[in-house]
């Protein structure tokens, strides 16, 4: 059967919505074309305090640059920026992580761009407002993960013909997280784990889950989505809010999550539901197969 193009599947959505997840399914395109040229290392940090790459920096400028030159976007943040950028035109609001997994480089292993979309939202913004999330996953083949209020797709830049955006096909489905759970991960050093991290994870090897850890949170994210499972970087006893942060990774995955019928929880509650205090802000973040994550955090079970 023929896969469904990008295009096909946004054919409902709203015009300026579909130019503007179009633009971004070009652009990562070029930024995964990009990989091989910029391997090098920078003498720069972001304002995390993160080595830089040369391409971390490129494609941050390319993200920037087209984004707010499009007319399409308002107001954007990115993880390699201290402030939000705007520009006079625009309705929708954008937060970028554009190199996730960046110190893969050198391995040659997993690497994204994880992207949120908000409708005319000052930033920083709740997870709950979002319209639109989606992440590239640069691995053996280049795959688009879209999640919208209508569900889940998940596309590869496979059409042979086709130009741009046009590549992207997918099998027109909505994807959902697999019943049975398969694989997990956990982020942090063990001996840095709670007790209630550490019983959950033996909790879940004795039920023979197979272990997959790359660090990256999207090449990582996916294994769960494709086969089911537990992926955290929890709370750590000398780093309680965890690693990633919430405006840039914890929302727009948790938004992708939800959508395939997942849940994502700080440990605490909904990830989504938290109430941002700036763009700095970080959270413990548990996604995967319903179930478990509400058993562990068994406050989602409302």
């Amino acid at each position: 059967m023929r896969g469904l193009t990008l295009k096909e599947i946004l054919a409902n959505e709203d015009r300026d919505l579909q130019r503007l997840i179009f633009l971004l399914a070009d652009l990562g395109l070029r930024i995964a074309r990009e990989i091989p040229r910029r391997l090098e290392a920078t003498n720069n940090v972001n304002t995390y305090g993160d080595k830089q790459l040369a391409l971390d920096v490129w494609s941050n400028e390319l993200l920037v640059h087209k984004l707010l030159g499009s007319g399409l976007v308002k107001q954007l943040a990115s993880e390699e920026l201290e402030e939000p950028l705007s520009s006079k035109r625009g309705d929708y609001t954008i937060v970028i992580d554009p190199l996730d997994g960046s110190s893969n480089i050198t391995t040659d292993n997993l690497m994204g761009t994880i992207i949120g979309i908000y409708h005319d939202k000052p930033l920083p913004a709740a997870g709950k407002d979002l319209l639109a999330s989606m992440y590239f996953l640069y691995g053996p083949y280049l795959e688009l993960v879209l999640g919208r209020q209508k569900g889940v797709n998940v596309f590869v830049a496979a059409g042979r013909r086709a130009e741009g955006y046009e590549k992207f096909i997918t099998s027109g489905e909505p994807h959902h997280f697999p019943k049975e759970p398969s694989v997990y991960g956990i982020g942090g050093l063990r001996d840095k784990w709670t007790p209630r991290v550490r019983s959950f994870a033996e909790l879940i090897e004795k039920r023979r889950l197979t272990l997959r850890y790359g660090g990256s949170l999207v090449g990582d994210f996916t294994q769960v989505l494709t086969k089911g499972g537990f992926f955290a970087y929890p709370e750590l006893v000398d780093a309680p809010l965890g690693k990633y942060r919430l405006n840039f990774e914890a929302n727009p995955i948790a938004f992708i999550t939800e959508k395939a019928g997942g849940k994502a929880s700080t440990g605490s509650g909904r990830i989504l539901d938290v109430e941002p205090t700036d763009l700095a802000q970080r959270v413990p973040t548990y996604f995967g197969n319903s179930d478990l994550v509400t058993e562990f955090d068994p406050s989602l079970t409302n």
